[in-house]
């Protein structure tokens, strides 16, 4: 084969010879296209004419448009969405609906759709089906065709650039005023008419591979916009984007006062009898289509799919035809014309009824049909008004005179109805002042001189008698350049190492420095932190190093990351660790006393944990001298490292000497496969739909060429997904199992090499870039993107975008090749990309929510503020999100107005999860439900489900199974992990095993999920919230005695997760005018957001209650979609949260509401109002003398008073919701 290009000249794909598979080109069958550029009245009775004919023609092509629609439909498999993308790249509009306008009539055996194209010139095309959808699919499918043939679309049907579209319209004669109507562009969705410049770039020739903008995206359409039969077209899961709804309210103030509904006087009927001839020629002059119009109207009016109900003509006489046209809506109406032929006559009275409409305001200005929500306003604005009406409670009398009984015994003070936690607290960490060890974990005791010594020569004797592994590894490049390593390391407290991606920067330096401390006679001395951006990292790592060392050494190496620990013993110790697990060892050993020396591998991927570290272990430096820090870095900004830790030295390593990660070669998968070196091969994809993509397109190559996958017949091709799961695809069975997060034990699949014969395909994000090795990757496909979280600070949610790499992610991935053998790279981006592609990734520091790092920072730093702290950063965020993070802490009570942590801060800063799961944990154990809550934030954490791309639908079915009626996602979990332990109890394998199949549960993820709960059960007895950590666990323990209660629980998450609280509002109106009256819009209080199809209110029927609160939401796409949501009762939003409430009593009715926004309006009588605003400062009093003690401290009275507390708390909860409509 010829030899492999290298890395920058990348493989050009455009016009110099893309790599396109071009089908064949199909004819259109039984599909005609007629130009209607120049149609006039004799053009309009042509076209009836040949309605009349359409149904003798359908026997005569009934045969052939089945064989022609099958392939049409093959070649545009979604030519809906298809037609919608050309025209709305082309145009930059965020839908096509005014281009594209689908027609349908009904025949005797098939059903007829015209689908009328008006750009980039008109014409109509014809569709049938048994379905209207099956029509409006194969007329879209012929309309692509024609697009193909203008060249609108590539030969696979790609898109193009929206300059190139200009060019093409420009020469099939599109007029101008198509391109850009003066009124059209000043919408959301497209630019003004000072952007045309920017918007119709000239596409440069070796650029055509670019990731997708999501403002150019089309948009897609929910499941319940679908018509009857229709399916979803394309994988688009994140649903309707946000742009294209508007809730009843919105639209109604966005709507001009004198928007007219039919009038009254006219709903009794009207009559018209002939006109004269001339009128009736007026009006078809006016409405050259009239028939047409009075369809499209009544079609966008009514939602029908056929006229037939409300629209008939009767046509008699033999000379001259007389045509009565009689219409039912929008009242009964009658209209008479005359004429020579049948044709002439309907569409006389046809138009005589159009200018009637337009009389009544039912068609615009243009002679246009209004949108649907226009015809419609009378029921919109019903619904906007039950919209604005407050939400009615009624308690039970009895719940009423508990609560009064209550506050006669234990008054509050009610003037003031949000009390603040109290800032002083008593002192809660403990006071014997040891430290923890940095390596063993245990209680750090230093060793005495004598002990030292001893060690010392033990390893000296032990590092004699190894075995054969050390002379059997591998020479690496850094081996070379061990004296210049370990002589800066020795004279200089930091150094940066700076080497390509495997020249043994990260299992060999270790071995060399534990080698020269212990021939050196100090081996007891070398204990050292190696940290590790990512779990299968850090293992992987620790045991390939162990397995070099040798047998005797083995003990000398350990690892720890979460849930997973075997750390080595104190004394020529290599602990390999991730960068939190070491954050967390340094709450316990502020100074790293007993630690020679912490490497920081990677340390150029500049997440937000290493960042955070580096300014702790800059400080660290000045406390503990005898500290030695190694940075390592395989493409990082190696200078700006340096100048950060005062000009310390780089040690860099020649890129020459790494010759078998240096040749490569432009290729696809399939083409490797076919033609590449025999090798496992490593695709870096950016996301899920990237890899299900790829995913997908190799199993239907393996379903009809076999042969180039399958070696030997009935052998497997074995597909890896990293982070996703094997896909064993077999030619007897081609079922495919995905599981998501996987575990370290799943993880190691990828390391062994596969049975002779079978080539290993491993479809990866970025997470395969850095540290771990896979030695039989010999092909490395770089698609040149990767996912990249931003956090707007406008939506305050974090933005997962597919963005460009940096070059130095494509040096690492380039890297990944030819570990162990020869091996190739092949980048899908032109060389000119390459040069406009930034030198190094964005800081996650610079592109994150920082909640959690500030208070990380006030553990470590108190005395600073949070902007202080973090300007030391070796690239500190903006000033305005660290005060946005600061702002969000003090709302939910974690910081005070001094940004000290408040006494909540304090309990929550010992819980290792998101501050709102923690404030949410420390709320359940005032509120007694801690089990379930430790479940729920697990959970969150990692998903039970073994969700893949394939069974999601069955998974969402098995969620909504588990949450019965609660409306919850986040109780499906607890119901999950549940039955997971009582199938466990029974101890019945094959129980357990139809549970997990049942449920689609994921086992390795349960198990994970049980370590996480001990985990935060040790961080509450920490934070003195439990008497012992085994009190979380145990369902007769007073820290579960309400665990049960179900809207209990929900009430207790939404409290530690509020503000993220979403109010359900019915009706919405599309951006299309669309009016869905039972559909739902959710409100949050930074704007509109969208339900993903992950949560179960997605698919809910009917709601209980109008609230919902959520942990994750993400921008994707252009929307905003949360991913988890449990409904909630508004009683315990407005008694549970913890913002200042709003009371307006005019002594017989009253309203409450919620200061901080307008998403909850509660009324009631006065007395109801009042009690419960009392209540809610009886809560708030709980709370925060609970914060103030110790749990198994607080005094029996005390806790007696509590318990009748939270008793009427849970009867208050089990009451209704209040009407969901008014």
């Amino acid at each position: 084969m010829a030899a492999p290009s290298r890395l920058l000249q990348g493989l050009v794909v455009g016009a110099a010879g893309p790599l396109w598979r071009s089908g064949p080109r199909l004819g259109g069958g039984g599909w005609r296209a007629r130009a209607l550029c120049e149609r006039r009245a004799s053009g309009a009775e042509q076209q009836e004419e040949e309605a009349e004919d359409s149904e003798a023609e359908m026997g005569r092509w009934d045969r052939t448009m089945q064989v022609d629609s099958r392939d049409l439909l093959k070649e545009f498999p979604q030519p809906k969405n298809l037609l919608n993308s050309v025209i709305g790249r082309a145009l930059g509009i965020s839908h096509a609906r005014e281009k594209l306008v689908y027609i349908h009539t009904n025949g005797p055996r098939k059903k007829k759709v015209t689908l009328l194209i008006k750009w980039p010139k008109n014409v109509e095309v014809e569709g049938y089906g048994t379905k209207k959808i099956d029509a409006e699919r194969q007329a879209a499918a012929a309309a692509c065709q024609l697009f193909k043939g203008w060249g609108l679309l590539g030969p696979r049907n790609e898109l193009f650039d929206a300059a190139r579209y200009r060019i093409i319209a420009e020469q099939l004669g599109c007029p101008d005023e198509r391109w850009c109507p003066e009124g059209r562009w000043r919408s959301k969705s497209g630019p003004s008419l000072a952007d045309l410049s920017t918007c119709w770039r000239r596409m440069e020739p070796d650029e055509p591979i670019q990731p997708l903008e999501h403002s150019r995206l089309p948009k897609p359409i929910r499941k319940e916009e679908l018509e009857e039969g229709e399916l979803e077209e394309g994988e688009l899961e994140e649903g309707e984007l946000e742009e294209d709804t508007i809730d009843v309210s919105d639209y109604l103030s966005m709507t001009h006062p004198g928007a007219r509904t039919p009038p009254r006087d006219m709903r009794d009927g009207f009559s018209l009898e002939m006109t004269d001839d001339t009128t009736a020629l007026r009006a078809l002059t006016q409405f050259p289509l009239p028939k047409n119009l009075l369809a499209q109207v009544i079609q966008i009016a009514t939602s029908s799919s056929t006229v037939k109900e409300y629209m008939q003509f009767r046509t008699v006489g033999t000379k001259t035809k007389i045509c009565k046209l009689t219409l039912r809506w929008p009242c009964p109406m009658t209209f008479a014309a005359k004429g020579r032929r049948k044709v002439e006559a309907e569409n006389k009275a046809a138009a005589l009824a159009c200018q009637k409409l337009k009389s009544l305001g039912l068609v615009d200005k243009n002679n246009n049909p209004l949108s649907h929500a226009m015809y419609n306003m009378t029921s919109l604005r019903e619904l906007g008004e039950n919209q604005r009406k407050p939400c009615h409670i009624k308690v039970p009398e009895a719940t009423l005179r508990k609560i009064e009984n209550y506050l006669n015994h234990f008054p509050v003070d009610t003037r003031e109805s949000r009390p603040r936690l109290a800032d002083d607290m008593m002192n809660l960490s403990k006071e014997s002042g040891s430290l923890s060890d940095s390596i063993t974990g245990k209680t750090y005791i230093p060793m005495s001189e004598s002990e030292e010594v001893r060690l010392s020569q033990n390893l000296l004797a032990l590092w004699k008698r190894r075995g054969s592994s050390w002379s059997e590894c591998p020479s690496l490049p850094v081996d070379s350049h061990r004296e210049a390593i370990l002589s800066a390391i020795e004279q200089n407290p930091v150094v940066v190492i700076a080497g390509d991606t495997g020249c043994g920067k990260t299992t060999r330096i270790p071995q060399l420095m534990l080698e020269h401390y212990i021939l050196d006679g100090r081996g007891a001395q070398c204990n050292m932190i190696i940290t590790q951006p990512r779990r299968i990292s850090a293992i992987s790592v620790a045991q390939r190093v162990a397995q070099e060392l040798g047998s005797n050494m083995r003990k000398n190496v350990g690892y720890q990351v979460r849930l997973e620990s075997k750390p080595p013993a104190r004394g020529g110790a290599l602990l390999f660790c991730t960068v939190g697990i070491l954050l967390r060892k340094l709450q316990g050993n502020p100074r790293l006393e007993g630690v020679s020396h912490v490497i920081v591998d990677e340390v150029h991927e500049r997440d937000v944990n290493t960042d955070f570290l580096l300014i702790l272990l800059k400080g660290i430096q000045k406390q503990n001298p005898n500290l030695r820090l190694v940075l390592m870095s395989a493409t990082g900004d190696n200078q700006r490292f340096s100048q950060y830790f005062g000009d310390c030295p780089v040690v860099k390593q020649s890129d020459e000497e790494c010759v078998l990660d240096l040749e490569l070669i432009t290729d696809l998968i399939l083409q490797i496969d076919a033609h590449g070196e025999p090798g496992g091969i490593l695709c870096f994809l950016p996301g899920w739909q990237e890899i299900k993509g790829v995913q997908q397109r190799l199993l239907e190559s393996l379903g009809s060429h076999n042969s180039r996958y399958l070696v030997l017949p009935g052998q497997q091709a074995a597909i890896l997904l990293l982070g996703v799961g094997w896909v064993p695809v077999q030619k007897e069975d081609s079922e495919v199992f995905i599981h998501s997060n996987i575990p370290m034990m799943d993880q190691q699949n990828i390391f062994p090499r596969p049975p002779p014969g079978v080539r290993k395909i491993v479809l990866a994000t970025n997470i395969a870039e850095t540290s771990i090795t896979i030695n039989d990757i010999v092909h490395v496909v770089d698609s040149g993107t990767h996912k990249e979280e931003r956090y707007d600070l406008k939506t305050k949610v974090s933005c997962l975008e597919t963005v460009w790499v940096s070059k130095s992610n494509v040096i690492q991935r380039r890297g990944r090749a030819g570990r162990c053998q020869t091996g190739f790279a092949y980048h899908l981006f032109p060389r000119s990309r390459l040069d406009r592609m930034s030198t190094f990734q964005v800081p996650e520091i610079l592109r994150t929510p920082l909640e959690n790092l500030v208070v990380q920072a006030k553990i470590h730093m108190p005395e600073k503020t949070a902007v202080e702290f973090l300007s030391k950063a070796l690239d500190s965020p903006d000033i305005k999100a660290v005060d946005e993070a600061v702002i969000l802490l003090q709302e939910i009570g974690v910081l005070d107005h001094r940004e000290a942590l408040t006494t909540l801060g304090k309990r929550l800063a010992q819980i290792s999860t998101d501050p709102r799961l923690a404030k949410a944990i420390v709320l359940a154990s005032i509120y007694r439900c801690i089990h379930p809550l430790l479940v729920i934030v697990s959970c969150l954490t990692r998903d039970p489900f073994s969700s893949s791309l394939q069974n999601r639908t069955e998974v969402d079915k098995a969620k909504a199974i588990l949450s019965r009626e609660s409306g919850s996602d986040h109780l499906a979990f607890v119901r999950a992990v549940a039955g997971w332990e009582d199938v466990l109890r029974r101890r019945d394998s094959r129980a357990r095993d139809n549970y997990l199949q049942d449920y689609l549960l994921y086992a390795p993820s349960l198990r994970f999920i049980n370590g996480l709960v001990k985990q935060f059960s040790e961080n509450l007895y920490e934070a003195y919230l439990v008497p012992t950590p085994s009190d979380c666990l145990l369902p007769s323990s007073v820290c579960n005695q309400y665990s049960e209660e179900e809207e209990l629980v929900k009430g207790v998450l939404m409290a530690g997760l509020y503000p993220n609280l979403i109010q359900v509002r019915q009706g919405k109106v599309t951006r299309q005018g669309k009016f869905k009256p039972n559909s739902y819009t959710y409100r949050t209080k930074a704007g509109t957001v969208l339900l993903h199809k992950s949560t179960i209110n997605r698919e809910a029927s009917k709601l209980y209650s109008r609230w919902l609160t959520y942990f994750m939401a993400v921008k994707s796409n252009g929307g905003v979609f949360v991913r988890d949501s449990s409904q909630v009762h508004p009683l315990a939003v407005l008694l549970m949260t913890d913002t200042d409430i709003h009371v307006r009593d005019d002594g017989w009715r009253a309203t409450v509401s919620l200061v901080d926004s307008d998403l909850l309006v509660l009324e009631g009588d006065s007395y109801t109002i009042r009690l419960l605003r009392d209540f809610r400062v009886a809560l708030s009093k709980m709370v925060e003398t609970c914060l103030c003690y110790e749990m198994a401290a607080i005094p029996g009275d005390l806790h007696h008073q509590h318990s009748q507390l939270l008793d009427i708390l849970v009867d208050l909860l089990k009451g209704p919701p209040g009407s969901f409509g008014a």
